[in-house]
């Protein structure tokens, strides 16, 4: 008898464990590919190591991107990027630089949605260089809108972009062959595009082509689609860690966006790119 009620004893503490176990796994999972919750209301000492400080938000920092927006190259045949565009992209780009969220700070990836589908409205700058080595045609989601993208989303299967910061992350082969996987960045905007499955990849209906024959591009499921003719080049030059940034002047984004409206200070050496 006593034996039974020690096998028994043991019986339920190790159902017992078990399903703490299996607690315990679930609540890592399901808080594993949480967003990122940012502090970005960096206000510290009018001073760093005797060194005036400067916000994203000043005048010079507004100086510093009209010059980065004057110092750039570009190829023959390129359309220029929106200064204030830019100023929102570099400003994103250095709270993420100064926080390391970027394992790579080469390139800067700028997708200008305001912009017809039928102009070349993704930018690759080389910031080492101040030059742009990609300027492309790139497709928005079938639910955006039609030439012009209008409407945005991060839930599943809505078929539309989403704006903001990205990551970029690795390279894989899936059923659009050789793909750029996407990290979001901004709750609310476009944290779920991992999941979502939101890459960069080749496809046929995005070519100049389409566009010589005054047809508009074709869209997406909502992944920032390019042309098969430069997909590799251009995402492997953009792969491991660099910052993306998906741009439409959407009132509710840029508003709440906590970096576009990230209140970094740091020093004018600080911003040597």
């Amino acid at each position: 008898m006593g034996k039974l009620l020690l096998i028994s004893r043991l019986r339920t503490y190790s159902i017992t464990a078990g399903k703490g176990l299996a607690c315990l796994f679930f609540i890592f999972i399901s808080t594993a590919f949480q967003p990122v919750e940012y502090n970005t209301n960096h206000l510290i000492d009018a001073e760093e190591n005797g060194k005036s400080l400067i916000s994203l938000h000043s005048d010079e920092f507004h100086a510093f991107t009209n010059k980065i927006h004057r110092q750039i190259e570009y190829p023959e045949g390129s359309d220029t990027i929106s200064e204030d565009v830019l100023a929102i992209a570099l400003r994103g780009y250095l709270f993420l630089k100064h926080t390391q969220e970027l394992k790579s700070t080469k390139y800067l990836t700028v997708v200008d949605f305001s912009m017809s589908s039928n102009k070349k409205r993704l930018w690759v700058v080389d910031l080492d260089d101040k030059k742009i080595v990609f300027n492309e045609l790139v497709a928005h989601g079938a639910k955006s809108g039609d030439v012009y993208a209008k409407y945005f989303s991060n839930t599943y299967s809505s078929n539309k972009s989403s704006l903001g910061f990205y990551t970029t992350g690795g390279l894989y082969h899936g059923r659009n062959n050789l793909s750029l996987k996407l990290n979001g960045l901004e709750k609310n905007f476009n944290s779920n595009a991992y999941a979502r499955g939101i890459v960069i990849h080749g496809a046929n209906y995005v070519d100049e082509s389409i566009v010589d024959r005054n047809q508009r591009i074709g869209r997406s499921y909502g992944c920032p689609a390019v042309s098969k003719k430069i997909n590799k080049n251009l995402i492997t030059t953009i792969k491991g860690g660099n910052c993306l940034f998906i741009y439409h002047p959407t009132p509710s984004y840029l508003e709440k966006s906590a970096l576009v409206n990230a209140n970094l200070y740091i020093t004018v050496d600080d911003l040597s790119i």
